[in-house]
């Protein structure tokens, strides 16, 4: 592992406790003592601006505000049609490695990330005392004295953001009661868009449908809207209430697609090396397929994930993972980035096939029920999100949990 990563993993696996509750003490055992910020991205030239702010403010180190995030801001960009969301570190990111398709103007200097707190930071002269001297001012208008809102652990540059607004409610599921619940396995085709291979593979867990009832939400609630996945680097993926509660169709089996089989130009289909019982070439895989939270993949735990921060992609795909299997089985079919083929075998990629991997998140540490409740305040993934991966559970909330 990079020196880079174990940084970045450190900072981000600052304690559960203190990452969920955010409860910084009001006793300072070290009242003389210089404070080192504990989650800030280590290896920036601006750690100095976090030690400042957990001097200030010193019960907040090791908390939620102890994080790039106090005085940056993401932002929002349209790119082919879609609306994309980038966190604090991402925005950053785009002054040196620009992204290409935006229809938005990207940042070009560090100035341009920063939100009104941050920048009120800057303006008062980027030390320790600045901070105090913008204690009383409201920087991001929300009617909160920045002081107030950090006293209570809330955002000063963020207006969603509010003293004694509560977090919404939540119940966190260890790996060892996730197993304790009725388990399901089921066989099926993960069916990507881009990459060379796709694959079938045995999964194991829970039923999300099971999942809310464990919870203590009853999932034929009339009032929900669906539930939404989180990742740890806070990608988000919906799902309707009725792909919650319905099994899926059938998968279907076809067989021979390997490089074994059709050589290493043209296979493109990868097995388990042990399959299910009554698999029939063309067939329909025995067994219901629903979407499912899953801990194991061919018998064995799934992988835990990391992050890898010079592509900013999740490497792994556990220890939670939720599957998703097509809604519209078919066979398999090569990438877009191997397509057309000059296999002549009918398998090259077919836009109009259900490529159900993408929607499979990795790594899921968060299942928000919609519709969350007004007035509180959702759980900030990127920031909270992987110490679940550290823990192996899961924060299920929003409306229904009492």
């Amino acid at each position: 592992m990079s020196r880079i990563l174990t940084l970045r993993l450190a900072a981000a696996l600052a304690g559960l406790a203190a990452l969920l509750a955010c409860s910084g003490s009001s006793e300072d055992p070290a009242p003389d003592k210089e404070l080192v910020s504990s989650r800030s991205y280590k290896g920036h030239e601006n750690d100095a601006d976090s030690n400042n702010f957990v001097n200030a403010y010193r019960a907040t180190v090791g908390t939620r505000l102890d994080d790039c995030q106090t005085c940056h801001r993401g932002g929002e960009f349209t790119a082919g049609g879609r609306k994309l969301t980038k966190n604090s570190c991402d925005y950053c990111h785009l002054i040196i490695h620009p992204a290409s398709g935006f229809e938005e103007k990207q940042p070009t200097a560090y100035a341009e990330t920063l939100n009104p707190y941050g920048a009120a930071y800057r303006d008062a002269g980027r030390s320790k005392q600045a901070l105090l001297d913008v204690d009383g001012q409201d920087s991001d208008g929300d009617g909160a004295a920045n002081g107030v809102e950090i006293a209570d652990l809330k955002y000063p540059g963020d207006p969603t953001s509010k003293p004694g607004q509560p977090n919404a409610p939540q119940k966190t599921f260890t790996l060892a009661e996730l197993e304790a619940l009725a388990a399901h396995d089921q066989f099926q085709l993960n069916n990507s868009t881009k990459q060379e291979f796709d694959d079938y593979a045995s999964y194991k867990g829970v039923k999300l449908r099971d999942l809310l009832v464990a919870a203590g939400v009853d999932p034929a609630d009339p009032k929900i809207t669906g539930v939404t996945v989180i990742a740890p680097d806070g990608y988000l993926k919906d799902f309707s209430i009725e792909q919650v509660n319905k099994a899926y169709p059938k998968g279907l089996f076809y067989a021979g697609l390997d490089t074994a089989t059709l050589g290493p130009a043209c296979g493109f289909v990868t097995y388990p090396e042990e399959l299910p019982e009554g698999l029939v070439d063309g067939g329909e895989i025995p067994g219901e397929q629903w979407l499912l939270l899953a801990y194991e993949r061919d018998g064995r735990p799934l992988d835990p994930c990391n992050l890898d921060v010079t592509e900013g992609k999740i490497n792994g795909e556990g220890p939670l993972r939720i599957v998703v299997p097509q809604r519209n089985p078919g066979h398999p079919d090569r990438g877009t980035k191997y397509s057309p083929s000059s296999c002549n075998d009918g398998h090259d990629f077919d836009a109009e096939a259900d490529h159900n991997a993408g929607e499979m998140v990795r790594g899921a540490v968060a299942l928000r029920i919609n519709p969350l409740p007004a007035g509180v305040e959702d759980f900030d993934a990127r920031n909270g999100g992987w110490s679940f991966i550290a823990n192996s559970s899961l924060l299920v909330y929003g409306y229904g949990i009492e």
